[in-house]
C-alpha cells in the first residue's frame, strides 16, 4: 500500500516558507537601494553599538535640510512599509508552523524574530521621525529610545533569518521523510 503525504492545510501554503523570506530579503535590499538613491545613508538604523544625542546632531547637521526632509518623507515611510512586511511574514511563519502541527513555542521561535523585530523597526522609525521633527533640539531620552529600538531590531532581524531557515526546514521535513 502506498502511504499518502500528510495533509497540510492551505491556510499558509508550503511555498510561502520559501517565497516569504525571499520577499523579505529582496525588500531589505530594495530599501537600502532606495535610501542610497535619495542620498541619505542610513547611519542610525544600522548602528549596532547604539548612538547618542551628539551623534544624531552631527549626522542631521551633515545631512542638511533637503536630505533631512528626504529622510523623513521618503526613506522612513519606505522603511516602515518594509518593517510591517517582515513582521507580517514572521506572523505567517508562526501560523504556518502551528497549523502544520508544530508546538507554539517552536513556531514562535521561528517567526518571532521577524514579528518582534518588525515591530521594533516601526517603533525605531517613529522615534527617528520624532527626532527629525524636533531637530535642532534633540532630547537624550528620545535618542536613547531610538537607539535601543535599533539595537533590538538588528538582533531580532538576524534571529528572524535563522528562524525562517528553521521554519522552512520544519515545513519541508515531512515531505522528505
Amino acid at each position: 500500500m502506498i502511504d499518502s503525504i500528510a495533509f497540510y492545510p492551505e491556510t499558509v501554503p508550503l511555498a510561502f516558507f520559501v517565497w516569504g523570506p525571499v520577499l523579505v530579503m529582496v525588500l531589505f535590499w530594495a530599501a537600502g537601494i532606495w535610501s542610497s538613491r535619495q542620498g541619505v545613508p542610513r547611519m542610525l538604523e544600522n548602528d549596532w553599538n547604539g548612538y547618542n544625542a551628539e551623534d544624531v546632531e552631527k549626522l542631521f547637521a551633515l545631512y542638511g535640510e533637503t536630505h533631512r526632509a528626504r529622510y523623513r518623507n521618503r526613506v522612513l515611510p519606505a522603511d516602515v512599509a518594509f518593517a510591517f512586511t517582515y513582521a507580517i511574514v514572521g506572523a505567517m511563519l508562526i501560523a504556518g508552523l502551528v497549523v502544520r502541527g508544530q508546538p507554539s513555542w517552536v513556531a514562535a521561535l521561528c517567526g518571532g524574530g521577524w514579528l518582534l523585530g518588525g515591530l521594533c523597526d516601526v517603533a525605531e522609525n517613529l522615534a527617528v521621525a520624532r527626532l527629525l521633527d524636533k531637530y535642532p533640539k534633540v532630547e537624550a531620552g528620545d535618542v536613547a529610545f531610538a537607539s535601543r529600538m535599533t539595537q533590538l531590531k538588528l538582533v531580532l532581524f538576524l534571529a528572524g533569518i535563522a528562524g525562517a531557515i528553521a521554519a522552512a526546514y520544519l515545513a519541508f521535513k515531512p515531505l522528505a521523510a
